[in-house]
Formats: C-alpha cells, structure tokens, sequence
C-alpha cells in the first residue's frame, strides 16, 4: 500500500454502531510520568483517573475505599517495558491489559511516546492478542501527535517542532534512541489510514492490524478519537497525551470535574532523573535562580552519565525517598517516568489519584499509600517544555495558582 492510498478506517460504516459510552477504561503506559499525562487528561474532562503501582493482579485492590469511585473511572498501570526488547514488551503488556480487563475495564487506551522512544511495536502487539482475548477481532489505531508540545504526524512522518523525528534529540537518547521517523518503519506491518475514510468491504476482518493515522491540530485529534468510540470495543485508541485528551473528550458527554482551591505550596522537594537537554537545562535554570537565597526548593538529580538505566533509576529512588523521609514536604516533584516510578516504588505507594494539570504535559495529583500518603505529587516527561519550565512549575506550586480536582 502506497502513501498515497491510506487505508481508510470504517468510522463511516452504517453498520458500525455508536459505542455506549464507558464507565471504566484501563490505560496501559511504558512510563509512568506517560501515564499520568495521559490520565490528567480524563481527570481534566471530570473523570476519576488512579494510576496503580504494585501488583494490579490483586483485584481486592479495586475495593480500595482511596480509589473506589461512582463516577466514569480510569485505572492506569505502567509496565516500565519503553527499554525492553519488543517481545519482553508484548509479554508484559499483554499481561497488564489482562489485568485491566479482570477489572472491568471497557476500553482500552495504550499511551506510547509521542517521539516513539522504544519498544513501541512490541506493546501494540501485546495489547492486542490480550485485548482480544474478550475482544475478537481487535485493532488498534495508533497516532503519537500531541499539538500541545508540538508533536505531529504529517504523511506518516512523526515531527517534533515540524522536524523530522531522526533528526531531533529523540535520535540521541541515552537509553532508547529513534532512528528513524516514518511510523510504517518504527512499526512493522502497520498500514496508513485516514479518519475521514470509509471502509469499502465492512465484512472483511482486520484482527490484530494497526493503523496509523495523521494529525497536526487537536481538531485532528477529535476526528480520530471519534472514528475509534464509533469502531467500538474491539478497536484500542494508541498514541500520547493528545489523543488521550481527544478520547476523553469524546467519552465526557455531560461530565464535569468538581473543582476546589489549592493552598499554595512552601515545602517543595524536586527530583529530576532524565538526562533529556531540556529537563538538565531547566535543572541549571532552576539551580541559578535560587542560588544563595534561602528557599524552600530542594533539589535531587541523577549522575549526567550514562550508566545501567535500573541501577541510576533505584538510586535515584532511594536518595529522593530519604529526602522524604528526612524532611516534611507539601509537594514532590518527578521529572522522568523511570526515576518516579522508583520513586513511588521505594516509600510503598499503592496509587496516585491525579488531579488536574498545572500546564500541559505537568499534571499534579496525591500519592496514595505509603510513607507519603497524601503528598501532593507532580509529574512530567523530561522532554517536555524549555529552560523556564521548573520554574514556571515551582512559582504556579507556591502561589497555589492551580485548581484541584475534588472526589466525593
């Protein structure tokens, strides 16, 4: 198939029923500061949103009095597999869908990188042969753009500030760099499709197939994510915080968040463990604006080497839960999903209920369990942003200038 004759979807299809909106979708994630971008996305729309951390295999869990909810819910889980080969990948998140599904979960979201870092071809996979364990004949329709941080997919190509994905910092990860951009490349077997498009042969059966599709706008985003609620059950929506966002919009008809004041925040612990130039530039911006002033900020980084990702991310972990443990904090804030999930892992926290979202891309919550129960709790990928972004998020924390999502 030519680029020039995508595959179309069959949103369009008469035949295709209008799916009934969902009570409880489950949300898989390779990272964790992924997975609470994407559920702040739902939280922002009115929605219930809990990333879980520990083994999600104990269902006793969803009866937790912290996390059980009236309304639309989302349950996340994080399966850490970005680093991992592809059939590690599949392994695992196959096995966390399968949980999800043993909670009743009605829809399924798969949140990948929006600049494909990764084992992404392996979790569409896994996701897949999982999801259609109760659902035969799943497909997924997989779009990385998020038009907030300037990520889009233009012909297939997926472009970060409108420049080819192999050519930004992406190619030179530490851990898991991109080399290339095309998505019928980074995903092997992975056809083009268009949301506009109608499916010509409604009979003929797609099991297992992805689909990837353009979007530069959010309106892009919203025309996806309606194509997907109309395929139904069987079709899994994959990609960033974008279409996350265009999902819950689509899923919110008549639901509104309650919404309470913050108080502002003057005991703040920060931890970056990402090594992308943009988190260790706000790092310097952030060190050089409170050099010698007594400040409340206190801040934990990791070695600028590279070094075994497990070993830098429990370290990380252990000196960031010390710090916690030494002092009393209102708000920890997480720049880098392994380093956070190290983070939550080494003080025993069992959730993270997310609020809302100081800025896009920095959504801020409430761990749940633990030695820190009830710290408030920030978190955000170390791509996103600029030099000005720490700070932004340390002046918006102490003027209590965010508004908190209230669960009854």
């Amino acid at each position: 198939m030519t680029d020039a004759e995508p595959s179309p979807l069959i949103c369009g299809d008469p035949q295709v029923r209008v799916a009934v909106v969902p009570r409880l979708v489950g949300l898989v994630a390779d990272d964790l500061t992924g997975a609470t971008d994407s559920a702040v996305q739902f939280a922002e729309a009115g929605w219930a949103a809990h990333l879980l951390r520990g083994p999600i295999l104990d269902a006793e869990r969803a009866d937790d009095p912290g996390l059980a909810d009236a309304g639309p819910s989302l349950l996340a889980v994080v399966t850490g597999v970005r680093p991992t080969t592809d059939d590690v990948a599949a392994d695992r998140t196959a096995a966390a869908v399968r949980q999800l599904v043993a909670r009743g979960c009605e829809r399924l979201y798969v949140k990948i990188d929006s600049t494909m870092r990764g084992s992404v071809a392996g979790q569409l996979r896994g996701a897949l042969v999982a999801w259609a364990d109760t659902h035969p004949g799943a497909t997924a329709v997989l779009c990385p753009a998020f038009p907030d941080q300037a990520r889009t997919v233009v012909g297939g190509e997926v472009l970060v500030g409108g420049v080819p994905l192999a050519r930004t910092a992406a190619s030179v990860d530490a851990v898991t760099p991109v080399v290339d951009s095309r998505l019928d490349r980074l995903v092997p077997g992975a056809v083009a499709g268009t949301a506009a498009g109608l499916d010509r042969d409604p009979g003929r059966r797609h099991d297992g197939r992805v689909t990837f599709v353009d979007a530069a706008t959010n309106a892009d985003l919203d025309a996806i994510a309606a194509c997907v609620d109309r395929l139904g059950p069987a079709c899994v929506a994959a990609g960033s915080a974008g279409l996350a966002a265009a999902m819950a919009r689509r899923w919110s008809r008549g639901c509104r968040p309650a919404e309470g004041a913050a108080s502002p925040s003057t005991r703040i612990l920060v931890g970056v463990s990402s090594l992308h130039p943009v988190a260790l530039s706000a790092v310097r911006r952030l060190r050089d604006a409170t050099a010698g002033v007594a400040t409340p900020v206190q801040v934990v980084t990791t070695p600028a080497v590279r070094a075994d990702a497990a070993v830098v991310a429990a370290d990380f972990g252990d000196r960031v839960a010390a710090q916690l443990a030494q002092s009393s904090y209102d708000v920890v804030v997480l720049v880098g999903g392994d380093g956070a999930a190290a983070v939550l892992d080494r003080i025993g926290a069992t959730a993270v209920t997310v609020h809302s979202a100081l800025a896009p891309g920095v959504p801020i919550g409430a761990i749940v369990g633990g030695a820190a129960d009830g710290v408030r709790i920030v978190t955000t990928s170390g791509g996103f942003g600029d030099d000005e972004s720490l700070l932004r998020v340390i002046d918006r924390l102490q003027a209590g200038s965010h508004r908190r999502k209230e669960f009854s």
